[in-house]
């Protein structure tokens, strides 16, 4: 699945099938989905709500590292061994 599928299912309601994908995946597969996604962030209200809840640290740490991959990996995993 990519980010406009992503966005597809959100658009249609299906927040919990997306969900449910995004964390099955690996951390760094995972990253590279949302990266596709970024774009679609803020489109609607209801996907800035889904991405706010559910994958708000994954795309931070995307953003703080430049949109690298290998580096929001170890962003992320520095602070989530953090909190």
């Amino acid at each position: 699945m990519n980010g406009t599928e992503i966005d597809t299912l959100i658009r249609f309601g299906a927040t919990d099938k997306a969900r449910r994908y995004l964390k099955k995946l690996g951390m760094k597969a995972r990253m590279g989905v949302l990266q596709d996604c970024i774009p679609n962030v803020n489109a609607t209200p209801a996907s800035l709500k889904f991405f706010k809840e559910n994958f708000s640290r994954e795309i931070g740490a995307l953003m703080m590292s430049d949109h690298n991959i290998d580096k929001a990996v170890e962003l992320y995993n520095t602070a989530k061994n953090m909190k």
